[in-house]
């Protein structure tokens, strides 16, 4: 699911935030691509993805299940061609963001209202 959003300041996104890591060369997407932590309400650690650029809005990807931030570089590519920034990020025990489970390839929530925290966290981290 994607949505637009005006264009974000970008400026905003990276002052003062930890730096986390971004793997370009699996993204294929626009040179501009990067990564940073943000925290959600209940303390979980969330990397959030993005491509600045593009006077034309913000597109938000909300990926799916066993999706990482690198999956979208090429959609970021294409929206980045019609003048479009594009974010996304790693869901709770999704890619590097935190896992609740002891087991890191097992991606568990406890309830549903988990992911509404990341949605929160991912629009403070881009606004």
């Amino acid at each position: 699911m994607a949505i637009c959003l005006p264009q974000c300041v970008w400026a905003a996104f990276w002052a003062n935030v930890d730096q986390a890591p971004f793997h370009s060369e699996l993204s294929d997407g626009p040179d501009s691509g990067s990564a940073v932590w943000t925290t959600a309400s209940d303390g979980v650690k969330l990397r959030v993805g993005a491509w600045p650029g593009g006077a034309g809005g913000t597109v938000l990807i909300f990926n799916g299940r066993t999706e990482y931030i690198e999956k979208y570089g090429r959609v970021a590519r294409d929206f980045a061609a019609q003048g479009l920034a594009t974010a996304t990020c790693d869901w709770r025990g999704q890619g590097m963001s935190d896992r609740v489970a002891t087991d890191r390839h097992v991606g568990h929530v406890y309830d549903f209202a988990d992911y509404q925290k990341d949605v929160a966290a991912f629009l403070d981290a881009v606004r």
